[in-house]
């Protein structure tokens, strides 16, 4: 589906500006802003930013203009430099800042504050901005000063501990999880205090911590510590709660996600084992307790990966649908893109990127507005890209004083 060029459609957030300071913690948070329709201006010093580095490159070609993963995280946004370390640029950036809805910023703890761009001092130009800060433990307490990234949040929080194969060291999630669990939430906290916004007139901090994202999310974990004195540890391919809920299952060409529980649909499992004669000693009564079960959860895994070895994903999907079985086949990259659910919801979307003269498929948006559709309305900026938009049309200025500015580098 090719969305770009649909800047005319009505957007959810086509009313917000929002300026953004960021590094990889908090790329996500203004994507989001920027795919419902805000107006997210990206502030690059004037080398570009950081992720622009990042990889992988197109056709492997390193170059900041070629980055994939900055592609990704930057659909939508506008692009302009601007030095923050230079007065003039701390300038300019005050100026933007009146005009603003919300701000975004991920730098390091005290980095706005040294350069005079703190919430206080922007309140100033602008009372009713909405400042959002992403940091990995907050602006607060004993490690509020501490710079760090994503591996420090997901470590902190707890959930790393609990994460992996009980004979290996905790394990890292893959992709930047902790990061994007705080834009999430960033996300979230910004628009209830742009609605609070509407009747007091007044904008607010909004501080988020990676590492208050993630332990909000550890489950079990924490209700076992306070309640039992457990401290949960890595439990391999099992729930928290042990054995007893789903399992990831090798069958004849990949991995199915079953629920192998002995609840009713645990039972129904073992049923259809026992129908085509492959169930072993999984229907003796001694595995209806549980204890015995968690005891001897290896041998089930053994018994039932036997069976799912006779099957394809599609079978095993199928059948254990038709039987009311909670099931799903673990799907490839090249089978997600494939994937008939995701055409029909055209999840799909070709970007032009006219500088290149060639198309490419991203994904587009997990959700669906039935009023203020979602589209994709340019590809990720080139550096600097709206310098003129920004300062001449916006702020201004003439062609000689950004000519000036750029030869002192601060835009």
């Amino acid at each position: 589906m090719t969305q770009q060029g649909a800047e005319t459609r009505p957007s959810a957030l086509g009313h917000l500006r929002v300026l953004e300071v960021v590094d990889d913690m908090g790329e996500l948070c203004g994507k989001m802003f920027a795919d419902m329709g805000a107006d997210v201006v990206r502030i690059e010093p004037p080398e570009g930013v950081a992720t622009r580095r990042v990889g992988p490159f197109l056709d492997d070609q390193p170059h900041p203009e070629r980055s994939i993963h900055f592609w990704h995280y930057n659909t939508n946004k506008r692009s302009v430099t601007l030095s923050l370390d230079k007065p003039e640029g701390q300038k300019l950036f005050a100026r933007m800042a009146e005009t603003a809805d919300i701000l975004v910023e991920s730098m390091p703890p005290g980095y706005m504050d040294d350069r005079g761009l703190s919430f206080s001092r922007l309140k100033e130009v602008n009372p009713g901005l909405v400042y959002v800060s992403v940091s990995p433990f907050g602006r607060g307490g004993p490690k509020g000063h501490l710079k760090g990234g994503d591996l420090v949040g997901w470590a902190a929080s707890g959930y790393m501990f609990t994460t992996g194969w009980t004979w290996h060291q905790p394990t890292r999630p893959w992709a930047r999880q902790a990061s994007q669990a705080g834009c999430l939430y960033a996300v979230s906290a910004a628009l209830a205090a742009t609605y609070r916004r509407w009747s007091s007139g007044e904008g607010q901090h909004v501080d988020i911590s990676l590492q208050q994202s993630v332990a909000s999310q550890v489950e079990h974990d924490v209700s076992f510590y306070v309640g039992d004195n457990v401290i949960s540890g890595r439990r391999n391919n099992d729930h928290v709660n042990g054995f007893g809920g789903t399992k990831v299952i090798q069958c004849k060409d990949g991995w199915v996600h079953i629920n192998v529980g002995w609840s009713p649909r645990g039972n129904r499992i073992v049923e259809w084992m026992a129908e085509e004669e492959m169930a072993g000693d999984l229907t003796d009564e001694k595995w209806q307790d549980a204890k015995y079960r968690r005891a001897n959860v290896d041998h089930v895994v053994e018994v039932v990966t036997a069976w799912a070895m006779t099957k394809t994903k599609s079978q095993f999907f199928h059948q254990g649908q038709s039987r009311g079985l909670e099931c799903a086949p673990l799907n490839s990259v090249s089978e997600v893109f494939a994937d008939p659910q995701l055409e029909a919801r055209e999840f799909w979307v070709d970007v032009g990127h006219t500088d290149l003269g060639r198309e490419f498929k991203y994904p587009g948006a997990p959700y669906q507005f039935s009023e203020t559709p979602w589209s994709m309305r340019r590809r990720a900026p080139l550096i600097g890209e709206d310098n003129v938009a920004i300062y001449e049309n916006e702020l201004a200025l003439s062609r000689s004083e950004m000519t000036v500015l750029a030869e002192e580098g601060v835009i």
